[in-house]
């Protein structure tokens, strides 16, 4: 029976290990009625296997387990698969955590909007200017608030500060800033503010530039969501007067700890914490008091009506009468410690009967 059934899956990548993929693609292809190819531009790199079968299971099979190895390889740089674009996954990471991107010129509002335009998901995490640059107040305020805040003569702290103001001036959790762009002799830095730190990374002055450096921004932005390292990005705390050629601190591994749109989720765990303990301790207390308590049952009335009470000794010396009310009113007398009293015919009480 002749193979005739093809399937075809595309593995989307950016900025892999070209070493590791080589080596895998390499041996890939000396799989039978296995076909790869590579495509790359600006850093975004699509594997696209293509298999042959006799039926479409067993060819859909094996495009799944060849894309899985290339997965496996390659970690995070492996952002997803089928035709969706960096912007495209990177928009669902945004929704997935109800954050917003906002650009902090129009220049990098541009780069950012080519990407999101091709994706209807753009305009659910991009405001493309409409609540920072475009909005002359707030575009007044990132000016101020970035110029306040780096050294304008260091390209690295000018693209850091403007990141971080146009995150806090359009209330959006991530801030991106390019600059640089189109300068002849000078480098570019393109910088993503998010959660109190800035993430910031250095190109060559290409005619791709301004494509990498959107793609670049984005990608960071999908990693910084998952949870993934960003092993491109210098990271530096928002507004602070930083070096970049001094050597970098050691990072911890994933999202930050404070201001971003993951800590959503977060912040709602310790109230629910403290509740369950809450519940605990209640549950502890009701059968301590249910396991070591009873409650006495209520003392009975006599059948006429009238009660008496009696003064219990403190020692064994008797104590003088105590008194009474009665149903009628009257005050009665009651018996000392350790005597016995009865009801005479003139209403008096009798001690010892």
């Amino acid at each position: 029976m002749d193979k005739n059934v093809e399937k075809q899956l595309i593995v989307r990548t950016f900025e892999p290990d070209m070493a590791v993929l080589k080596q895998v693609a390499k041996q890939m292809n000396g799989m039978q009625d296995v076909a790869l190819n590579l495509f790359g531009q600006a850093g975004e790199v699509l594997i696209v296997i293509t298999a042959r079968a006799h039926a479409p299971a067993a060819a859909t099979e094996l495009t799944e387990r060849i894309a899985e190895r290339f997965e496996m390889a390659l970690g995070d740089a492996a952002y997803g698969r089928g035709k969706g674009s960096v912007a495209y996954f990177a928009a669902g990471e945004l929704m997935q955590a109800e954050a917003l991107v906002a650009a902090s010129d129009p220049k990098t509002g541009g780069l950012l909007g080519e990407e999101f335009s091709h994706t209807k998901r753009g305009a659910n995490v991009f405001d493309f200017g409409d609540s920072s640059y475009q909005d002359s107040r707030v575009a007044a305020k990132i000016k101020a608030m970035a110029a306040k805040n780096c050294d304008a003569t260091y390209p690295p702290q000018v693209a850091a500060a403007r990141a971080a103001a146009a995150a806090k001036c359009s209330k959006a959790e991530f801030g991106v800033s390019v600059t640089g762009l189109g300068k002849a002799g000078r480098d570019v830095y393109m910088a993503v503010a998010y959660g109190g730190q800035v993430y910031v990374r250095r190109f060559a002055q290409t005619p791709d530039a301004g494509k990498r450096c959107a793609l670049a921004a984005l990608d960071t932005i999908r990693r910084l969501l998952q949870g993934a390292d960003t092993p491109a990005m210098r990271v530096f705390k928002a507004n602070s007067d930083f070096d970049w050629d001094a050597p970098e601190a050691p990072r911890k591994k994933g999202r930050p700890a404070a201001g971003g749109a993951g800590n959503k989720n977060s912040g709602m765990l310790a109230p629910i914490i403290v509740l369950v303990v809450l519940l605990i301790a209640l549950g502890v207390a009701v059968w301590y008091f249910f396991t070591h308590f009873t409650l006495a049952p209520e003392p009975s009335v006599p059948a006429g009506g009238s009660s008496i009470s009696q003064s219990i000794a403190a020692d064994s010396g008797s104590l003088p009468a105590s008194t009474s009310q009665s149903a009628g009113g009257t005050s009665q007398a009651s018996a000392p410690a350790g005597q016995s009293m009865s009801l005479g015919e003139d209403g008096a009480y009798h001690p010892f009967g």
